[in-house]
Formats: structure tokens, sequence, C-alpha cells
């Protein structure tokens, strides 16, 4: 139990460890020193200072605030999302059901889900992927999603959009030449005015003649 690490105080015990403690402070006793030698502030408060029951310090320390030394973090580059090399021929036992790689299960597949996996129909086969075992990564690390990326393969990225871009102005181009050259079936372009049309009077106009006649012969 907790109780059990912890060494009993006696009222005395804690009377001279407060007046030790206001000595520190106020800069008229010496500085306690942890592990390595290095003095504590004194100002520290106490909940960042006393460190876990469960790590069992008896004596003046800091390291439980400082990162372990001893845990070097693997930055180094490794392969990522690689293949291992060809697809198997056929089902292996303990591979995964659905794609058919040997280096993960079911579960911890992320190829789209088949009707009917490769267990069962023998096909389509996916390749196994590259495992590096013997990493140790920090929280960063293994949350890096560029670890593993190789800046080369934008480059194909760059080619296929300039290859869509180009292809694409060469047939809005050559649909605007069409469009200027070419009449449009609506004939909204070029129109052409219907044969007859000048020749033959309109509705109104005849109407307003015969008006004109008639107001003459009245008079």
């Amino acid at each position: 139990m907790a109780s059990s690490s912890v060494k009993f105080k006696t009222r005395e015990d804690w009377r001279k460890a407060k007046e030790l403690e206001e000595a520190r402070k106020a800069g008229t006793a010496p500085a306690a020193l942890d592990e390595e030698g290095n003095e504590i502030n004194p100002h520290i408060p106490q909940y960042i200072a006393q460190a876990p029951w469960y790590l069992n310090k008896d004596h003046a320390t800091l390291s439980h605030q400082r990162k372990d030394k001893h845990e070097e973090a693997d930055k180094r580059w490794y392969a990522r999302g690689q293949k291992a090399g060809p697809a198997a021929k056929t089902y292996r036992k303990g591979a995964c059901e659905n794609c058919g790689a040997i280096t993960h299960k079911k579960r911890d597949c992320v190829e789209r889900p088949r009707k009917k996996g490769a267990k069962w129909t023998k096909r389509s086969i996916a390749p196994d992927e590259v495992v590096v075992s013997d990493l140790k990564l920090d929280y960063d690390g293994a949350r890096d999603r560029w670890n593993g990326y190789d800046a080369a393969q934008h480059a194909k990225v760059m080619e296929r959009f300039a290859k869509l871009e180009e292809e694409r102005k060469r047939k809005r181009q050559e649909s605007l030449n069409n469009f200027m050259t070419e009449p449009d079936a609506e004939q909204r372009r070029f129109p052409v005015e219907p044969s007859g049309a000048s020749a033959a009077p309109s509705e109104g106009s005849a109407s307003a003649g015969d008006a004109a006649g008639t107001t003459q012969e009245a008079e």
C-alpha cells in the first residue's frame, strides 16, 4: 500500500521540516540537492517537487518532471506503405481473409471490403507490405504521416496534372474555333431572314393603309 512506503513523521519532524523549508526560501539554509547534485529551487510548489508515491522516491528529486534520457525515440526514415514484392499466386493460411496479404489480419485491412474475400475466391491476392519491427517511436513519431514519404513521388502527380491541363486547354480552344466558324443550328449567330418577308406587309401596316384611304375618300 501507499502508506507502507511513506515514513511516519512525528509532530516535531513536521515542525523541523517546515522551519527548514522557510529557511531555504529565505536563503539562510542551503538548497536541497537531487541525485545528480543539482540544486532544487525551494520556491517550486510542493505538488511539483514531490514525487508520486508509486516511484518510491525517499529523497528530494525532480527526475519525475524530466524526460527519461534512456529512452531515445527513433527518428530514422523507414519504409512506409511499400510492398515486399510480387503478390502470391494463391491464398496462404493465416493471411488476411479480405485481400490475401500475410502481413496483417482482416480487422487491420485498409482495402475495400470485398463481397467475397480472397480466402474464398483465391483470386486478386494483394502483395505483402514491408513490416519494420525494430522501431521505437515516441508519441509524435508514431503519428508522423510524412515519415517514409519520398518527395520524388510528387513529380508524377505534377506531370499528370500538367497533361490534364494541356488537354483541357486544347479542347477549349477547339470548341471556341468551332463556335466562331460553324453556324449555329438554332441560327443565333448567323440568322437567315425568311424568303419574301420584305414583300409581304404586316397585318398592322395593311390596316393602317386602309384607314388612310377611307379618310381621303370622306374628304
